[in-house]
């Protein structure tokens, strides 16, 4: 684990990784506006806290309309489904072991400052979130990559409860569009 963490991240191996830290799972809402468009996701957010460096997982639902619906995940995971089912479906050997090294991966990394002890400031990168549409009538599927970068505020309440509002922007590959993503998660420490 902790040379997949060095590889992936360039961390220093070390007192960085030995370091006592929570590891925080909770729910999130996020808003992203792009032009006129207005949208919405509900769902869970885990972060694993290594010294100043959070990886974060989120995966996100929201119903569009009565027959359209919207689910993002970090793109590493969305890739797990495909080695996964390549491996039940085909008999596939390489499968598995790359579905659980796609599904390690996270889908942003965060870099935190401590202010105060009950207040920190990150900012994140989510570099391959996946963002699949699809209308449940006409059968019509939009699977699309994006990039996102921002700012994360962490606000400790008490010794387990964390509130952390979020601003960022957004841009899908291959489109010209900047969209505004906000959003709002409530964490527990589950780990310490």
């Amino acid at each position: 684990m902790r040379l997949y963490l060095m590889l992936l991240f360039l961390l220093p191996t070390g007192d960085l990784l030995a370091q006592e830290e929570p590891t925080l799972f909770g729910l999130k809402y996020n808003h992203m506006f792009s032009g006129t468009d207005f949208n919405s996701g509900y769902g869970i957010n885990l972060e694993g806290r290594f010294g100043e460096f959070s990886i974060n997982y989120a995966v996100l639902y929201n119903q569009l309309s009565s027959d359209t619906y919207y689910l993002y995940a970090g793109g590493g995971q969305a890739a797990s489904i495909y080695f996964f089912r390549k491996a039940i479906e085909e008999r596939e050997a390489l499968g598995i072991p790359l579905g659980i090294f796609c599904f390690l991966l996270p889908e942003s990394v965060s870099f935190r400052i401590p202010i105060s002890k009950p207040l920190e400031v990150g900012f994140y990168v989510a570099p391959y979130g996946f963002e699949f549409t699809k209308n449940r009538a006409s059968e019509e599927e939009a699977f699309d990559i994006s990039l996102e970068m921002g700012c994360r505020v962490y606000f400790q309440v008490g010794s387990w409860l964390y509130l952390m509002p979020q601003v960022g922007v957004k841009n899908l590959y291959g489109e010209d569009t900047i969209a505004v993503s906000s959003g709002f998660s409530i964490f527990v420490r589950t780990i310490k």
